[in-house]
Parts: structure tokens; C-alpha cells; sequence
């Protein structure tokens, strides 16, 4: 799928790491004259940090690529004007510069491995949107012997899988400097594996092994086990095929079981010690992410060797305030030293898909806007345009249209912003500081909830080491908040916004950004008088889904945070 953009600006790489040159790829149509230039300018978050311009000519003969030069680490926002014939057009990207994948995680996936001549246009996908490191799901011969062993093969689930579909697709994220994890389930044999090994099974308590749909029979991953051994002798060999880290999968049951022997365990105190036997096994250099089911065992895995804590989103976490407040959880349980990345797939997006486009399109991102001021990350997108509506990915769809900008403005932003969205100083304050008996940030334009309520304006204010950040969500319009359904309500945009903040700190400006148009906007702010002294006042203007308002302390002064 294409942007529908003239022309465009996007990063050779998802992610940059510290010391590399940032370069970026600018595509115009040919028919532009050798009069026509571009102008490529940085921001880190509102300050503009570098800019070049070059003639058509100049870009032509650098095959559209423009070297930045290098980048301290952080967020930067890029704009790119085309100028000619008396006219500017823009395109806008963002990359960021971080030493690890960890420190923000656009998780996505990949599913298709049958032999290809090009992977272009995955890659030019994966660009758009940052996405930074990739779950190859499904993509092993068996789940108790995952390395192929053949060039072709057919898979437990019956589909014809080729080797060579999976190395190539390695070698085409390492060209854009994706990292490459994959598929594992931690406790899942084969039928024929689990009848020969019965003394390595977990069983409930009638002695029935626990299986998913009779296919996957499940094994005893707890310490001294000889699975155990079995299992990470296996992982050893996935990273050796060229896997850059593993993703570990649990099914979401048994939280208990039985051995063969009737000892019983629990799966919290298993989990924990088995993805710290992986660190151990494996090396600090190989990226791990546990999948806690339904947010299961959230308050065990938070604390292992894992790069990031990831949750597979199921009922009853239905509602949007529960995908912020299981954020929040997260984020407590691991006290800021890891990310939060959420599989909340979008049934919108399944196979039949009878509600209008522009329906779909606005619910999508609703959920992605919850989710990125929340704090966290987002595991949805993947192949080249794809989008999960279920847990089996080889299942997923093609996104809309009407989705592809927006959706790719509001991962400009998380790549951006990240040090103002997930930072692990990021503090949530919105009880303490809008309504009820706060005084501290006054709103009106609209009815306003600190909470994901319907018919308000969601408001979310954090304090962060770089300032005050103020998230405004629309759901002004929605008539039900069950996160995971199509809003087919009649939309509305949010209203401008007369927002007072009561601030005692020198100010260097006031700073806008709406999610349908990335980049920081200086805004005119007074002071005005409040409940007490005087406060900053602005107008945010009107938006679609997602407006932020920032105020930056001023670094020179002894008022900004340390």
C-alpha cells in the first residue's frame, strides 16, 4: 500500500543508533523542474536542531537520499518542503536515535515466508512507520524443534513454509535496521514429542495434560526440568539461525498445574524464572519479550530479564480507561525500567468488514491515541499494510485507506515524542491537577474527564524532566467505550479549547501539536489571572482525535526538573 502523499520523506532506517549518520530517503515525481528544491528541517520536539536545502538536481544525483549527519539520542521530528513554480508543498516523518530497540519499541510482524523476489515494499512500510522490531510468527517447523530442518516445509497449522522465505526476511530487516524475534512458545510440544516424553507434561488435576485445541500439549517449564533443558537447547539454536531474539509465548492457562509426578507448581513463580534461564542461556545480546496474557503474570515477569513487557489485550480489559490503566499498571510493576508494548488486535479489521471505511479507519486510531498518550506501544501493524484483527496473524487484513496517513502522522509522533509519551520519568498527574477541587489546569470548550469517559474530552497531564506535557483525547462523539468495536456514531471534532495552567516557572513558549499534523506549533500564551496569581492561558485548536499541549521548563533556569 502507498501514501497518497505527491511526494514524500521517510527514514533508511526504522531507528538510528548513537555515532550513525541519519539519512533520509525524499521521493518527488520526475516531471519536477531543476528550478524546484527541497528543505529538510529537524526539530527535537519543538527546537529546531538542523536544516538543509538542496536542488533537485543535487537530490537526483544523491538518489534521493539526504544525509542529516549524526544525532544525539532522542525523538526528532523531520519536515521536507518541495519549492517550485511559486508553491511549497510538505511532507513530514520523524526517526529517532536510541542505543536499543528496548528504549522504544514499535513492535510489528511478519507471518508470510514463501520465497520472494523483493521485499520493497514491506520495508518501504516498515519506514513509514518506524517499526523498529519484528515478531516472525509461526515461522518454525515444529514448536519442540523450531530451526527448519528442509528448504520447504509444512507447519503444525498446515502451511507450506520455506527457509529461504525466512532468512531473506532477515536480511531485508537488517537493511533497514529492524531486529528480527522470533516465535516461540515456551511450553508447547508436539503430540508426538508429548506422548514420548510424558514425564515432562503439566497436568490438571484429574491428570489430563493441558493442550490448545488438542494440537499443543504443554510442558514443565520450572527449574530442574528436563523440558527446560530441552527448550533452551532449542532457543540456542534459533539465535544461531540468525533470530536477533525471541518472543515467549504462554497460551494465557494453566496459572497452576500438576507434574506427572503430583507435585504441583505455579506458573507466575515458572515464568519468571524461566525468561531469567533465557538471559542466562542466552546472552545479554539477545532480545527477549514474554508475552503476559490478559496481563498475566504482570506482577512476576515485570521484574525479569526481559527487554520489554508485553501484554496480549483480552476481556475483560474492554473498555479504553482499561487500556490506560493497565498501561499505568505496567508501568508501576516494572518502576520505569522497561516499556510497555499492548497486542490489542482490531476485529475491526477482520475478513468481513460491513461498516464504512471511514468508520473503521477513526476507530483505529482512537485505540492507537489512547494507547501512545497512555505511555505504551502498539503491536498491530506488519507485512507490507497489514493489520492484526486476531491472535492468528497469518489471519490478518489490509488496512483501509482512509487509515494509512493518519495512522502514519499519530507513529511520527510516538517516534518523535517517545520522551515525552513513555519516558520512564513520565509521571501521570491528571487527578491531582484537573477537576474537582484542582485548580492547577482549568479547561473549558468542552465537557472534560481525567478519565476515558464518552461524550468528554479525555484529559491525561504528566510532568516529565523536559516539562509539562497535557494529552487531549475526542470522545466527544463516541456513544459506548468498548475499545474493540467499530464507532459508526456520526463524528464530530473536539472544539477549540481555553486552557489556563498555573505555572511558576520561567516559560520559553507554549507548544501545540494535533495528531493530524505532527510537528510542535508555537502558540500565543498570556498570563491572565487565576485562582491564584496569574496563569498561562491558551487556546488548543480544534481537533479530530488527539491534541497535546506542552510546556518545556527552561533548561538554563534552576526550575527545570533533574
Amino acid at each position: 500500500m502507498k501514501t497518497s502523499k505527491p511526494f514524500d520523506v521517510f527514514p533508511v532506517y526504522t531507528q538510528y543508533r548513537p555515532e550513525q549518520s541519519v539519512q533520509v530517503f525524499v521521493t518527488i515525481a520526475p516531471d519536477c523542474g531543476d528550478d524546484d528544491a527541497v528543505a529538510v528541517t529537524v526539530f527535537h520536539h519543538h527546537a529546531l536542531v538542523h536544516a538543509v536545502r538542496l536542488s533537485l538536481p543535487e537530490l537526483r544525483r544523491q538518489q534521493g537520499i539526504v544525509d542529516l549527519g549524526v544525532f544525539s539520542e532522542g525523538g526528532y521530528h523531520v519536515a521536507c518542503d518541495l519549492q517550485g513554480e511559486g508553491a511549497t508543498w510538505t511532507a513530514r516523518t520523524a526517526f529517532d536515535v536510541r542505543a536499543h530497540w528496548r528504549n522504544a519499541p514499535r513492535y510489528s510482524f511478519l507471518c508470510n515466508f514463501a520465497p520472494s523476489d523483493t521485499q520493497e515494499d514491506m520495508q518501504v512500510f516498515f519506514r513509514h512507520f518506524h517499526l523498529n522490531v519484528t515478531q516472525f510468527y509461526d515461522w518454525m517447523e515444529r514448536h519442540d524443534a523450531l530451526v527448519p530442518r528442509t528448504s520447504e516445509f509444512v507447519d503444525p497449522m498446515g502451511r507450506k513454509l520455506y527457509t529461504e522465505g525466512i532468512t531473506s526476511r532477515m536480511q531485508a530487516l537488517r537493511e533497514i535496521q529492524s531486529a528480527s524475534i522470533a516465535y516461540a512458545a515456551v511450553y508447547a510440544s508436539l503430540a508426538d514429542y508429548a506422548q514420548a516424553h510424558p514425564e515432562q507434561g503439566i497436568y490438571d488435576n484429574q491428570g489430563v495434560q493441558y493442550s490448545l485445541i488438542d494440537r499443543f500439549f504443554l510442558m514443565d517449564i520450572s527449574e530442574g526440568s528436563l523440558w527446560r533443558e530441552h527448550i533452551l537447547a532449542e532457543f540456542g539454536r534459533v539465535v544461531q539461525f540468525g533470530f536477533d531474539g525471541l518472543h515467549l509465548d504462554q497460551y494465557g492457562f494453566p496459572k497452576s498445574a500438576q507434574r506427572r509426578n503430583g507435585t504441583t507448581m505455579w506458573m507466575d513463580d515458572a515464568y519468571l524464572s524461566f525468561i531469567d534461564a533465557c538471559r542466562k542461556t542466552l546472552g545479554g545480546q539477545t532480545g527477549l519479550i514474554f508475552n503476559a496474557v490478559s496481563s498475566y503474570p504482570i506482577h512476576a515477569v515485570s521484574a525479569s530479564a526481559q527487554d520489554a513487557v508485553y501484554v496480549e489485550v483480552w476481556p475483560p480489559m474492554v473498555r479504553y480507561r482499561h487500556l490506560s490503566a493497565l498501561i499505568e499498571r505496567v508501568r508501576g510493576e516494572a518502576a520505569g525500567t522497561k516499556q510497555v508494548i499492548l497486542a490489542a488486535y482490531l476485529k475491526s479489521f477482520g475478513a468481513k468488514r460491513e461498516t464504512r471505511p471511514d468508520a473503521i479507519a477513526r476507530s483505529a486510531l482512537l485505540v492507537t491515541a489512547v494507547i501512545f498518550a497512555s505511555g505504551g506501544f502498539h503491536l498491530v501493524l506488519g507485512e507490507a499494510g497489514g493489520m492484526l484483527a486476531e491472535a492468528y496473524y497469518p489471519d490478518y487484513n489490509t488496512m483501509v485507506p482512509e487509515l494509512y496517513d493518519p495512522l502514519r502522522a499519530m507513529y511520527d509522533i510516538v517516534t518523535a515524542d517517545a520522551d515525552l509519551l513513555s519516558a520512564p520519568d513520565a509521571v501521570d498527574v491528571s487527578w491531582s491537577f484537573v477537576g474537582g477541587i484542582n485548580e492547577e489546569i482549568l479547561i473549558q470548550g468542552a465537557p472534560i474527564s481525567v478519565e476515558p469517559d464518552m461524550g468528554t474530552v479525555w484529559v491525561r497531564v504528566t510532568l516529565t524532566k523536559r516539562g509539562l506535557v497535557l494529552h487531549f483525547i475526542n470522545l466527544l462523539w463516541v456513544d459506548h467505550e468498548e475499545w474493540n468495536s467499530v464507532h459508526e456514531e456520526p463524528f464530530r471534532p473536539a472544539p477549540p479549547l481555553d486552557v489556563s495552567i498555573e505555572w511558576n516557572h520561567p516559560v520559553d513558549g507554549v507548544f501545540v501539536q494535533r495528531a493530524e499534523a505532527p510537528g510542535w506549533n508555537r502558540t500565543d500564551a498570556d498570563w491572565k489571572s487565576h485562582v491564584r496569581g496569574k496563569a498561562l492561558t491558551l487556546t488548543v485548536p480544534s481537533f479530530d482525535v488527539w491534541a497535546t499541549v506542552f510546556v518545556p521548563y527552561n533548561t538554563d533556569s534552576e526550575s527545570a526538573k533533574q
